[in-house]
């Protein structure tokens, strides 16, 4: 359907860079058919021997992914010192670029809600056929008019060696760097246990805080605190009437010294109700201990949770179940 001559896309606004700058996606339409698409554009010319294994690694792996709650591309080719990625253009960009366009505060809970139901989807699925996200956060979320897409595969890998399921993982993507505030404990701590694809669901208790705080979690914190921090079991959490700190971690909380901006993100998270049910999930995802059971974690009209006695570990898809009708309630 979409052919690998670069003249018959016709580039109409450049909507962001990726990729340490060697990449730009654009807004583009394709010319032969009408058809309104994104273009991923690389420079391979000005990318490493490290960032050309990882864009191709990238593209393989999303070959292989066919979900309607996971990014995938229609076609891809090189022509000159340019790769392109022909890919369904999802109309509101990142969770992130909405977040600092509309919602600077953060989204209201059904709209995480809704973002989160999509989101698990896709990784369920991810986990089902092998495979580890380690990069979950807002910028990897993706939105349309219908629905939230998981997207940003190149920290991606297999938990499948010579046909077998391996027990644990223990190194770090090679450009993890950019995803560390995000990443789970045991992912950082790169002992003998390792990690497995729960470490994935820790990601979706910080995202869940980044996109209803409206902000990044640990944004201004130094390496060796964040890693302290997350050790010792000291996570994010949601910022509403029951949480809202005092004017000084404002100023961390906002990352600004400007008294405005402070009183106004005060008195926005000050006045806003999350329910028990989404402090309950986040606190759930980020849960750095084993638990035998949630029973008595069930919110029968909001955000179901299936208690699973047997299930040993809290961190597991198979415990974060939606109910149709129901999500979060929102109380704003």
């Amino acid at each position: 359907m979409f052919g690998c001559n670069p003249l018959d896309y016709d580039l109409k606004v450049e909507l962001s860079r990726c990729f340490t700058g060697i990449g730009t996606v654009y807004l583009a339409q394709y010319i032969p058919n009408g058809q309104h698409i994104a273009v991923k554009k690389y420079r391979m010319d000005k990318a490493s021997k490290e960032e050309s294994i990882l864009a191709r690694d990238e593209l393989l792996i999303m070959r292989q992914f066919s979900h309607p709650n996971i990014h995938t591309f229609h076609t891809s080719f090189v022509y000159g010192n340019e790769l392109f990625q022909i890919a369904p253009l999802m109309c509101f960009g990142s969770c992130k670029d909405t977040i600092a366009n509309c919602f600077r505060a953060g989204f209201p809970e059904i709209f995480v809600a809704l973002i989160m139901r999509d989101v698990l989807s896709g990784l369920e699925y991810l986990h089902r056929r092998g495979y580890v996200h380690r990069s979950i956060r807002a910028s990897h979320i993706l939105l349309n008019q219908t629905k939230a897409v998981l997207a940003g595969f190149r920290e991606c890998t297999s938990i499948v060696g010579h046909g077998e399921r391996i027990a644990s993982l223990h190194h770090l993507a090679p450009c993890s760097a950019r995803s560390l505030n995000w990443l789970a404990p045991e992912v950082l701590e790169q002992n003998i246990i390792g990690y497995t694809e729960k470490s994935d669901i820790y990601s979706i208790g910080i995202t869940c805080c980044e996109l209803a705080n409206g902000v990044e979690p640990f944004a201004d914190a130094q390496p060796t605190f964040m890693f302290t921090e997350k050790v010792r079991g000291n996570v994010p959490t949601l910022l509403d009437r029951s949480t809202c700190p005092a004017n000084e971690e404002m100023i961390e909380i906002v990352t600004s010294t400007d008294s405005d901006s402070i009183r106004q993100a005060q008195q926005i998270y000050s006045q806003r109700v999350f329910s028990d049910e989404f402090h309950q999930f986040t606190e759930i995802c980020m849960e750095k201990k084993t638990v035998q059971s949630l029973v008595g974690i069930t919110a029968p009209e909001s955000f179901l949770f299936q208690a699973m006695s047997a299930h040993k570990h809290s961190r597991s898809i198979a415990t974060l179940r939606f109910r149709d009708e129901g999500l979060f309630t929102d109380k704003r």
